[in-house]
């Protein structure tokens, strides 16, 4: 007889903050359906909800258990603020109308605030042991939780307001690279697929650097002359589309480039399934790096607590160029050399301090007025938010 023999690894624990917002339900259903993970991982779900939501995460609950996805395993619904030891992901869905950029006349209506309290409740909560690090039982190495968010804000308040948490464990989503790609294959009529790797330096969606890898289009044979542009583009696909170098070079890419993506992000890109598909994605570039081992090379662009490379501030949450390998990343260097990006650094930089100052500030008064002055009075459970005592609907009331 002929015996084959598996693995049997524990369930991945997913928390997810936030999941009544409609790109949280988007991505628990590629999370079910095995997109992320694989069809060959358990899912343990737990769901944070406010008390008075926590009817209407039943009725999710129950839709989801009805699909019968392959991958499910245990779904719960809880009003318990996590501790870092509670799952191996966090995911983090804001309704912000931009998660990267901070906007203070914008975070005014209730749903903004019932965000905002929430994700600074919760990043007030957590605290790192040394124990919190994770087994991972396949390659008996600790591994560490990963906390994923969809923009910078979010990053910044769970880095910022946490107590002893690791930096490279804080991770989020950036729009720039889909963007970048969309609008270099609308200008050469290529697909966004044959455009190579663009790499990010990025504040937020307004201030930011791209560069692209050479040739710019995948498999092409371009003509590598060091005095000018020709290893760019080839000479025939500039043919094919009536241009030549003076209208396709390297001052266009530093110039009308950026400034096209700029304007394209600049109207909004974060719809439901936008932000779910980035979400979708980014997740699973991290999970890819992990579950492959040490071998394994992942690059990607995304939001992180900076380690201080290539000139950038250390502790402060930009968008970089990432290879990941293992449980591990560092900032891709490919460009490091560069005077203009190092200048462009700079010019971030400044950027990503006067964001982080207003907006952290902004936290901390929030944090003040809207929690530990208001007297936040808990009953058996310590970490539950919105118990019967001081349910948001309460909290809004006693602050208006």
């Amino acid at each position: 007889m002929n015996f084959q023999q598996e693995i049997v690894t524990k369930p991945i624990r997913v928390f997810m903050v936030n999941p009544l917002v409609h790109s949280s339900q988007l991505i628990l259903l590629k999370i079910l359906s095995g997109d992320i993970f694989g069809h060959n991982h358990l899912i343990d779900l737990k769901l944070l909800v406010y008390s008075n939501e926590i009817s209407t995460a039943e009725s999710l609950k129950l839709e989801l258990e009805r699909c019968a996805f392959s991958n499910m395993n245990v779904i719960e619904i809880t009003s318990d603020l996590p501790r870092v030891r509670d799952a191996d992901i966090f995911c983090f869905m804001s309704n912000l109308a931009n998660p990267n950029k901070f906007d203070p006349e914008n975070i005014e209506n209730e749903a903004h605030f019932d965000t905002l309290y929430l994700l600074i409740k919760v990043a007030n909560h957590l605290s790192w042991q040394e124990e919190d690090e994770l087994e991972d039982l396949k390659n008996g190495i600790k591994t560490k939780p990963i906390f994923l968010t969809d923009g910078l804000l979010a990053l910044d308040i769970l880095a910022s307001l946490s107590k002893n948490m690791p930096g490279d464990v804080f991770f989020a989503t950036t729009p720039l690279v889909g963007i970048a790609k969309s609008t270099l294959g609308d200008y050469l009529n290529v697909q966004c697929k044959d455009i190579n790797d663009v790499l990010v330096w990025a504040a937020n969606d307004e201030i930011f650097h791209l560069e692209v890898e050479k040739p710019l289009i995948i498999g092409e044979k371009a003509d590598k002359r060091a005095h000018c542009d020709y290893d760019t583009i080839s000479k025939e696909l500039l043919e094919s589309l009536k241009m030549d170098y003076t209208q396709f070079n390297s001052t266009w890419m530093r110039k009308d480039f950026l400034e096209k993506v700029a304007s394209s992000a600049a109207r909004n890109p974060y719809g439901c399934i936008y932000k779910a598909a980035e979400f979708a994605k980014t997740l699973k570039q991290i999970w890819k790096a992990r579950s492959g081992g040490s071998g394994t090379k992942v690059y990607s662009n995304m939001g992180v607590i900076s380690d201080g490379s290539i000139g950038t501030m250390k502790g402060y949450p930009y968008v970089l160029p990432l290879v990941f390998s293992g449980n591990t990343w560092e900032v891709n260097k490919s460009f490091e050399e560069s005077t203009y990006l190092k200048q462009e650094i700079k010019r971030i930089n400044k950027a990503v301090k006067k964001q982080r100052e207003k907006f952290i500030s902004y936290c901390k008064k929030f944090l003040q007025d809207n929690v530990i002055n208001l007297a936040f009075i808990l009953t058996d459970n310590e970490s539950t938010i919105g118990d019967s005592c001081s349910s948001r609907s309460l909290l809004r009331e006693q602050s208006t």
